[in-house]
């Protein structure tokens, strides 16, 4: 039998559990046909990493004394990468504290980034809850399980905290 990742795109897979928050990226990574590890070995400037495995497969490591919000982004831009370059991969790229990596281009790993923070906090779920009354920073946090500077990052992205004038005013 055909492993779930090979029948369907990536992508379709990815938007099946960008419904609700906070999103289940360990489903989604096994759905991915991922294998993921919390690993207590990897140094603590070095947030996670993604290798090709025997058999093609895929496996990510998250440095696990690192916080679980900041563990959440990891797998999520671990993920992206997978999305998004997997051809690349090869044998490994290790993410440091700085989610860059020496096998990746920059704009790569701002891709990566972007790609993570759409997954964590996907665009629909952020408008329905701030339309539910979800508005402050640390609310949209705990709802989405990311830290309430990431929160912020992307009501901002969003344009759903101050708009018009007053906005321009207090930048």
């Amino acid at each position: 039998m055909e492993r779930q990742a090979e029948k369907r795109s990536a992508i379709e897979i990815v938007s099946d559990f960008m419904s609700s928050a906070p999103v289940d990226l360990d489903a989604m990574a096994r759905a991915l046909g991922l294998d993921v590890t919390l690993d207590a070995e990897i140094p603590p400037d070095v947030s996670g990493k993604i290798e090709r495995v025997a058999g093609g497969r895929f496996r990510v490591s998250i440095n696990q004394k690192h916080h679980a919000n900041r563990r959440r982004f990891t797998l999520a831009h671990e993920i992206a990468h997978y999305v998004l370059h997997r051809d690349l991969i090869g044998t490994g790229v290790t993410d440091n504290a700085m989610y860059r990596s020496a096998n990746l281009s920059d704009e790569q790993e701002v891709q990566a980034n972007r790609f993570a923070a759409g997954l964590l906090m996907p665009a629909d779920v952020v408008r329905r809850k701030w339309s539910e009354g979800i508005r402050s920073d640390a609310e949209m946090a705990k709802e989405f399980r990311v830290s309430p500077a990431a929160a912020r990052i992307r009501i901002d992205e969003l344009r759903l905290g101050k708009v018009g004038f007053a906005a321009l005013k207090s930048a």
